[in-house]
């Protein structure tokens, strides 16, 4: 007698073994979806939100008679948006300061009528497009409407 429940005990154990193992291997296969379900929801590009465009006023003191001006446009009492506004060829247009790199901002060389970015000196021309260097898109353009002699920037907020 005593062997035979040796060998039922063994059977039992193995049995139970068996199934410990499948059991973890069930947790390990749901825990990796989980997983990988959770790095794909994170790495997923965001769409981006399309926010109307707020139109500022420009004061007449701020439009430059030719060439780049650097425009502060007060947002509310406590945030402002620079912004450089450009009279060229008989247009007016608004560029963002920042390089489309990196996000440094840039600064305009008045001397070769350049938008230079300090990191990795891109370089821009006076509407904004791309000359040399790392950037790959042009500075963003900001539309413009002018209505009864009076100019407005659109921001999106």
């Amino acid at each position: 007698m005593k062997n035979i429940d040796f060998k039922d005990n063994q059977l039992h154990n193995s049995r139970r073994r068996l199934f410990l193992k499948k059991v973890i291997n069930l947790f390990f296969i749901i825990a990796s979806f989980v997983f990988v379900l959770s790095v794909l929801i994170f790495l997923k590009p965001k769409k981006p939100k399309n926010k109307p465009y707020n139109f500022f006023e420009i004061s007449n003191d701020k439009i430059p008679k030719e060439g780049v001006k650097k425009v502060d446009i007060a947002i509310d009492e406590e945030r402002t948006i620079k912004i450089f506004l450009v009279k060229y060829n008989n247009s007016i247009f608004a560029l963002s300061p920042v390089c489309t790199h990196l996000g440094c901002f840039v600064n305009f060389d008045i001397n070769i009528n350049e938008f230079i970015c300090p990191c990795h000196a891109g370089r821009y021309n006076i509407e904004g497009k791309v000359i040399e260097g790392p950037p790959k898109e042009n500075l963003i353009r900001f539309p413009v409407k002018i209505e009864n002699n009076r100019i407005f920037i659109g921001i999106k907020i």
